[in-house]
């Protein structure tokens, strides 16, 4: 490597404040694992998904997901509906799972947490609605809903216990009466959880340190030879592109799970050019540019029709067709009941937008379309680019703005600060189509990165509770495709494609031993081990 290179690295290494070795004391058995610069770690405050990947490493959940996007047991062992309603669950705790702090997880624990996360009102919380609790037993603990509720199972994957004794000594003064803050100061730099790393420290927005925690009660296995477990983590916040690719073929990280190169350079690992490098497929997603109901000229239903009949679908998938990209839809398809909505098939029909946009209350030379991405990514500004000529060719002017990610975020949380068109990649959170259908378009949840669209429909939301109130599963798969129908008569959304996200790793990082349909899991260390043979063969 020429000395140029080296320098750069270092320089921008230093800019980030990243600096993983600390004298003689620190081992070579560690993972750098490379991401946005956001992290709640608060597991009542995490809510997207580089908050999530990062809190399955501290923290355990109730239920797990498994590979094949149904749910396992893990803290709770087994559950049940309490004489079959279903809007009281009762769960049954594993024995002897431990706190880092050596304390073991009982249903008081569990039940605080709950009524921690409902009481911050933050997070995932509004996936669950409203929840009571009781302690039954020292490892018993009921949930009782508002509502009858069966995806609330599902849903509990993103439901990580706290050790309650250790919050409550190290709450500040706070908005919860006695209660203070919560521990939310002390949990921003702080873990109480049980997962199979344990935070040591953590600087929001800059970086995270973890390290093994060795009595995690699902163990440790070598795998095989040379393959043992990851002993510490370095959670780095970093979002531009070309200093993640630096990183990488400097073996200054070991993994990046945020699909953030370009098509060609994936091509190039999987050619083998990028040497030392592999690629791994992870959950899918759905690219999704939500357009503002509540903004001109968006707000005109035939407006947002023409939007979407005048993108080039054919155009901006086929080069990543290789990569696995195939139509979008209100959902994700690999979910139960995925239903194709229109514009069907996926094809751009420039007479038809212009149809619509003569139905609008809009003319084109009046109005200006705003289109925001995040800033850095190639994908997304592919897909602004491409929607920007195509929108010119029936005369509508589309302005692109690409700021850093928290102030896009920031400026998805109102109707005034939406820009018409804000364009996200989106998982399920947990493995059911109630998570986009809840979480989306339920007018609770309106709002926010998952919803800016702002769109609120009372009927909407009546056939979401209905679904939720459904056990026989074929019986709910039939509402899921009556409420596909309905959202895609609304246009709410310009749905580029579908894609499986791709994680670029160091071939000496062994794993994921499993992946799964949703985020966050996947990117749970103990799913990995290294090998630190081939990393000091690969000059590491």
């Amino acid at each position: 490597m020429k000395k140029k290179q080296l320098l750069g690295v270092a320089v921008v290494l230093s800019v980030i404040g990243f600096c993983v070795f600390a004298g003689a004391e620190v081992t070579e058995n560690f993972a750098v694992i490379v991401s946005k610069p956001v992290i709640l770690a608060d597991p009542a405050l995490a809510n997207d998904w580089y908050d999530t990947q990062v809190v399955y490493n501290i923290y355990s959940p109730l239920i797990h997901p498994t590979p094949e996007g149904t749910i396992r047991p893990h803290l709770a062992e087994s559950w049940n509906a309490v004489d079959g309603n279903l809007a009281h669950w009762r769960f049954t705790l594993r024995r002897g799972v431990k706190f880092h702090d050596g304390s073991e997880v009982t249903a008081e624990d569990v039940a605080f947490s709950m009524e921690r996360l409902q009481a911050l009102g933050s997070g995932y919380s509004g996936t669950f609605g409203k929840v009571e609790t009781a302690t039954i037993s020292r490892y018993e603990v009921d949930f009782i809903l508002e509502k009858p509720n069966v995806s609330f199972l599902e849903a509990l994957v993103l439901f990580w216990p706290l050790n309650k004794e250790l919050v409550l000594e190290h709450i500040q003064a706070g908005d919860y009466g006695e209660l203070g803050d919560y521990g939310q100061e002390w949990l921003e730099t702080h873990d109480a959880g049980s997962g199979p790393y344990m935070m040591t420290s953590h600087s929001p927005g800059n970086r995270m340190e973890a390290v093994r925690f060795e009595d995690y009660f699902l163990g440790w296995q070598n795998w095989c030879t040379d393959e043992v477990p990851i002993d510490k983590l370095f959670f780095l916040m970093e979002s531009e592109p070309a200093t993640l690719l630096m990183m990488l073929r400097n073996r200054q990280m070991e993994l990046e799970p945020d699909n953030s190169f370009t098509r060609e350079t994936y091509e190039d690992v999987v050619e083998g050019k990028e040497k030392g490098l592999h690629m791994f497929p992870a959950h899918a997603v759905s690219w999704t540019a939500w357009m503002n109901t509540k903004r001109p000229p968006t707000d005109d239903l035939h407006f947002r029709k023409a939007i979407q009949y005048a993108f080039d679908y054919e155009a901006i998938m086929e080069p990543y067709r290789l990569l696995g990209a195939r139509e979008g839809g209100i959902y994700l398809s690999t979910l139960p009941g995925y239903t194709p909505v229109p514009p069907i098939p996926r094809k751009q029909d420039l007479e038809k937008a212009r149809e619509e946009l003569a139905l609008s209350k809009y003319d084109p030379k009046d109005v200006t379309v705003s289109f925001h991405i995040c800033a850095g990514l190639a994908d997304e500004e592919e897909i602004a680019l491409q929607l920007q000529a195509d929108m010119a060719k029936i005369g509508v002017t589309v302005e692109i703005a690409a700021p850093p990610w928290p102030q896009f975020a920031a400026e998805c949380d109102a109707q005034e600060t939406s820009a018409n068109l804000n364009l996200f990649k989106f998982p399920s959170a947990y493995p059911s189509p109630d998570f986009t259908l809840y979480y989306q378009y339920h007018p609770d949840n309106v709002g926010g990165i998952y919803a800016t669209h702002w769109y609120t429909d009372e009927k909407l939301g009546q056939l979401i509770d209905e679904a939720r109130a459904t056990l026989d599963f074929n019986e709910r798969v039939e509402i899921y495709s009556e409420l596909q129908e309905i959202i895609g008569d609304l246009a709410l959304s310009l749905l580029p494609y579908e894609i499986r996200m791709v994680f670029t790793a160091q071939d000496y990082l062994v794993g994921p031993r499993e992946t799964y349909t949703m985020v966050g899991p996947t990117i749970n260390m103990h799913n990995f081990r290294i090998n630190l043979k081939l990393k000091e063969q690969m000059g590491k």
